[in-house]
C-alpha cells in the first residue's frame, strides 16, 4: 500500500489567506457599472492582478490537496474536477467551475486577448464561486486535522 504524505496545513492556509485578500481588493471592483470600471485604466490591470492571483491560488491549494491522494491531472481543468470527484468540494460545483482554470491560463498565456469586458463579468460572477473554493479547502482540512 502507497503512503502519501500529509498535507501541509500551514502552506494552505497561508494560501487560503492570499486568496481571501485578492478576493477582497477584487469586491471594490465587483460593485462599479462597467462604465466606471473601464473610465479608470487602473481598474483592469488590478483587476487582473488580483484575479489571477485568486485563481493561481485557489488550483496550487487544488494541486497539493490532490497530490496527497492517488490523482493524477494534466491540467488545470482536471485538478477542479478531480477536487469534485474526491468530494473535496461538491462535483456539480466542480463541473460549473472548470472553466475558471482555463480562465486562469489565458490570464497567464493569453492576456493581450482579455477584455475590460471580459474581467468585469467574472468578477462580477464569480468571486462567490472563489470564496466558496476557500469555503471547501477549510471543511477539508478541518476533518484532515
Amino acid at each position: 500500500m502507497i503512503k502519501y504524505a500529509s498535507l501541509d496545513i500551514n502552506k494552505i492556509k497561508n494560501l487560503l489567506s492570499e486568496v481571501q485578500e485578492n478576493i477582497q481588493a477584487l469586491k471594490e471592483f465587483s460593485s462599479l457599472s462597467f462604465k466606471d470600471f473601464s473610465n479608470d485604466k487602473k481598474n483592469y490591470g488590478l483587476s487582473e492582478h488580483h484575479l489571477r492571483r485568486a485563481l493561481e491560488g485557489v488550483l496550487t491549494i487544488g494541486t497539493h490537496i490532490l497530490s496527497r491522494l492517488p490523482v493524477k491531472t494534466k491540467d488545470y481543468q482536471e485538478i477542479i474536477l478531480s477536487l469534485g470527484k474526491h468530494k473535496i468540494v461538491p462535483e456539480d460545483f466542480a463541473e460549473k467551475n472548470k472553466k475558471l482554470a482555463s480562465y486562469r491560463n489565458r490570464l497567464v498565456h493569453m492576456y493581450w486577448l482579455v477584455s475590460e469586458k471580459e474581467i468585469h463579468q467574472i468578477i462580477r460572477e464569480h468571486l462567490k464561486d472563489l470564496e466558496k473554493f476557500c469555503q471547501y479547502y477549510l471543511k477539508y482540512i478541518r476533518k484532515k486535522s
